[in-house]
């Protein structure tokens, strides 16, 4: 697959085949994660992979405990059902204030690579913007240390659902050359 056709057909998989995940295809995909950019190289990311069914019921039900009301439809149960979850964490001694950048350019490396080798997953914030809980629950649970802060959640597992293909917003309405083009904003 070319990195266009990856890029393109990458989608969000929130079910999974009940069949493992091998150690070795999770290592290739970790250590292709490793390689995304970070800030002045630091390489501030680490992961921790969760396989065992009650912490993942557990992130589960912390996920959906500080769902934001308007993504309540959205619910986090399958992450129970995913056969890894993976954490994606940030040192952030390491991260220069650009922790949840980091974390999300290594996320985006992680889903692509996994795509590559036939796994679905999906990005899941561990993190609210103004309100610590969520994060601080996982850290909890995941045992982070304090200067170890958890980005976000993925699992992973061979898809058991084929997304219909993304609609895409016009690029003409995306694109501005030199200055923001006069007109109005697209709304959702």
């Amino acid at each position: 697959m070319t990195l266009d056709q990856l890029l393109r057909s990458r989608r969000s998989i929130r079910s999974y085949q009940p069949r493992e995940v091998g150690d070795t295809l999770i290592t290739e995909i970790l250590d292709l994660a490793r390689y995304a950019p970070s800030s002045m190289n630091s390489q501030p990311c680490c992961f921790v992979v969760i396989r065992n069914a009650d912490a993942k019921r557990r992130l589960a039900l912390l996920k959906n405990a500080y769902c934001p009301r308007e993504k309540r439809a959205y619910a986090a149960d399958f992450l129970a059902t995913a056969p890894v979850v993976v954490a994606v964490c940030v040192e952030k001694g390491r991260a220069h204030d650009r922790e949840r950048e980091n974390g999300v350019l290594a996320t985006a490396h992680l889903l692509l690579a996994a795509h590559q080798r036939g796994l679905g997953g999906v990005y899941l914030s561990a993190y609210q913007p103004h309100d610590g809980a969520l994060a601080a629950g996982i850290s909890r649970e995941l045992g982070l240390p304090p200067e170890v802060d958890p980005v976000t959640l993925v699992p992973l597992g061979f898809p058991a659902e084929t997304p219909p293909a993304k609609e895409m917003r016009p690029l003409a309405d995306l694109i501005h050359h030199e200055r923001w083009a006069p007109g109005e904003l697209t709304r959702v």
